[in-house]
């Protein structure tokens, strides 16, 4: 599904900032979170004119917020619950422990970028005081559910304008939905990726992609070893 693009369903009362990205807008915003600008030693604080120092600054945490969001897809709640403990490393493999709905947890692997901006937001965390929350506000509070909209918002500041829009958390949990099935991910595996507990959840959280059915016959399991065949024997030449 490489060449294809999200184009969101309209669903009802579903605002366009809740429904997924397309694939240049999540990549636009997944290469801006990656790769954070390096932040002067001092910086204006916007709402109040305020100088803030280096140690106030909020890059590498917003990065790892975006990523967390557009990868892994956890409702908001799940992400503002999360404690730096609940991050794990088993056989080489980070994980995230994530406490959903309903009381039930699910361990999540990380992809490799998301363990690198991990690993780069604990180094510079500046939690004091046992303090067990994952993702902190720069006084060292643990983020409210009502910061995490700011904090896509100044990550899409720094994406080009033409693979720009508007999205919140919740349209990238759609966008982590629809992106892994599009690609052909196991059902089951995303379910499990979302906290789901019944597949039919899915349907809420998956756009169509225009072309979807033609790339998916053009490329049918049942025909991919005929198809080889008919290429070797065009490779081989009428006289073999």
């Amino acid at each position: 599904m490489a060449a294809s693009s999200v184009r969101a369903r309209e669903r009802g009362g579903l605002r366009p900032e809740r429904r997924a990205l397309t694939r240049e807008q999540a990549e636009g915003l997944i290469e801006a979170a990656a790769s954070p600008g390096a932040p002067p030693a001092e910086a204006t604080d916007s709402g109040s004119g305020r100088r803030r120092r280096a140690d106030q600054r909020t890059e590498v945490r917003d990065a790892l917020v975006v990523l967390l969001l557009t990868t892994l897809g956890p409702r908001v709640s799940e992400l503002v619950r999360a404690n730096v403990e609940d991050f794990y490393t088993n056989d080489g493999v980070r994980y995230w422990r994530i406490f959903g709905k309903g009381g039930r947890t699910r361990d999540v692997p990380l992809p490799d970028v998301v363990a690198v901006a991990l690993d780069a937001y604990l180094a510079v965390r500046a939690g004091g005081d046992g303090e067990k929350a994952l993702l902190l506000s720069w006084r060292g509070r643990r983020l409210a559910r009502g910061d995490v909209q700011a904090v896509i918002d100044r990550v899409q500041r720094q994406v080009d304008p033409g693979r720009r829009r508007e999205v919140t958390p919740h349209g990238l949990r759609h966008t982590t939905a629809t992106h892994l099935l599009a690609d052909g991910t196991d059902m089951d595996a995303v379910r499990r990726v979302l906290g789901h507990s019944d597949l039919s959840t899915l349907g809420r959280y998956r756009d169509d992609l225009p072309g979807e059915l033609e790339v998916a016959m053009g490329s049918h399991p049942l025909l991919r070893r005929r198809r080889g065949q008919a290429v070797q024997d065009d490779e081989a030449g009428p006289d073999t």
